[in-house]
């Protein structure tokens, strides 16, 4: 099940396409071994997935955040 992780982190860049806020969402909590976070642009839909197995979800979030600004505009 995916969840609706936090939709103001204020870190994120705007979508490199469209110029619209990135919403983020977690699947997975502290509990399974498993986690992803997908940040997604509402307008345009492109979007990126980070996963991590046995990682706390504060490291996950930096690097999903890391990844999604660092990418090629």
């Amino acid at each position: 099940k995916i969840n609706n992780y936090d939709t103001e982190l204020e870190e994120l860049l705007d979508c490199p396409f469209c110029g619209a806020r990135p919403i983020a969402y977690l699947q997975g909590n502290e509990h399974t071994k498993k986690k992803n976070i997908t940040i997604k642009c509402p307008n345009c839909l492109i979007r990126r997935t980070t996963g991590a197995i046995h990682k706390p979800t504060e490291w996950l979030e930096g690097t999903a955040i890391q990844l999604w600004n660092n990418r090629i505009n």
